[in-house]
């Protein structure tokens, strides 16, 4: 993790917006925001309140607004009046990084990307996507998204349109979107031949949940949440023998540990029989770790029956491994041992750990499917 840095430091800094676009460097800072030129020849200036700041990486500093979004507020020849600074959306930008951060007024924070800010699909990147419901049926593809809802198109002759409030939608896979409704309540309440007022959308019921989402990806109003394939995955629990099944929402995003304490990133996807760890922000890594590599599961964190020193060049890969690589790697695992007399254990080892002799890859890390 990287130094945090005082405000003076952060002259000539590159700097990055959350769709990890650049936004040129630093040029000045006032008490108010930071000034940043982007280009050459033709030159663009963006006056940024320092409170949209999300942190240095130790390369650049990271603001937690899209390029877009920066682009259409706070790009312009002069610098702003404090007064246009006072909204209430930065107001409370304000408020959550200093209680988060209570040094921010002084020296800018390690930057550390949220789980929602690192692991999104842009909204503007959905159009013609798949969309299914939580039991898993077909609702179409996307036609269209407005600002509060995505209008998705089922059928080719006798079409039918799902007008389905953002808030509702639970991630991205990589193929398909997912609703957080069953298909026969979507059909009920979003079926229609036009667009919902903007009535529906200030009903408690929706408030709610859009408190609930965005308590859980505070970046939810840039980006669908990435989601693995399956509905939950077997992790077994140290070398008992012993599994429990947990849902994939539940370790999407955890930090994974090694065997000697060292955090190595965060779960990115979970495969068949894989878990993917993604480490850095802009030097980024991704590790391939067969689940019989994962040793235990506290509720925050995986732990990983690997040294640190052994993870980039056992597990790192530049694409997905194929079924052969990954079984042979697994084979590999602790966990595969023979038993050995309990005079040769090594001291990290709890003693009342129970060592298979003989354990079936069919049997091991394998996807719990759900009906």
């Amino acid at each position: 993790m990287s130094d945090v840095i005082s405000w003076d430091n952060a002259i000539d800094r590159k700097v990055k917006s959350s769709d990890d676009k650049d936004l040129g460097k630093v040029q000045s800072i006032t008490h108010d925001y930071i000034q940043t030129k982007e280009g050459i020849v033709s030159k663009n200036y963006y006056y940024i309140p320092k409170f949209y700041l999300s942190g240095y990486d130790g390369d650049n500093l990271w603001v937690s607004l899209t390029k877009d979004e920066v682009k259409s507020r706070f790009e312009r020849e002069e610098a702003p009046e404090p007064a246009e600074l006072e909204t209430s959306d930065y107001a409370e930008r304000r408020t959550q990084m200093t209680r988060q951060y209570p040094d921010f007024g002084a020296n800018i924070p390690a930057y550390r990307p949220s789980n929602a800010a690192t692991i999104q699909m842009p909204w503007d990147k959905i159009i013609d996507k798949k969309v299914k419901s939580s039991d898993r049926k077909d609702l179409g593809d996307i036609d269209s998204i407005s600002t509060n809802y995505i209008e998705v198109k089922e059928g080719t002759v006798s079409k039918k349109h799902y007008f389905i409030p953002k808030y509702y939608i639970q991630g991205f896979d990589g193929e398909s979107l997912y609703a957080s409704l069953a298909k026969d309540e979507i059909k009920r309440r979003f079926e229609r031949d036009s667009p919902p007022s903007p009535s529906e959308f200030q009903t408690e019921e929706f408030r709610e949940q859009m408190r609930k989402v965005d308590a859980m990806y505070p970046q939810f109003v840039h980006g669908v949440p990435w989601m693995a394939k399956e509905p939950s995955t077997e992790i077994p629990v140290d070398y008992s023998g012993t599994t429990y099944n947990i849902a994939w929402d539940e370790i999407i995003h955890k930090h994974v540990r090694t065997s000697d304490n060292v955090e190595v990133g965060y779960v990115e996807k979970i495969g068949n029989e894989f878990i993917v760890v993604r480490e850095g922000v802009s030097n980024v890594h991704m590790y391939y770790v067969p689940k019989t590599y994962i040793r235990d599961y506290d509720g925050a964190q995986l732990w990983i029956d690997a040294p640190s020193g052994l993870v980039r060049s056992k597990f790192e890969k530049e694409g997905e491994p194929t079924m052969e690589e990954i079984r042979m790697l697994a084979i590999d695992a602790p966990r595969f041992r023979r038993a050995e007399p309990a005079a040769q254990r090594t001291a990290e080892e709890p003693e009342n750990v129970s060592v298979e002799t003989d354990v079936s890859l069919d049997k091991v890390g394998r996807t719990t499917e759900s009906s």
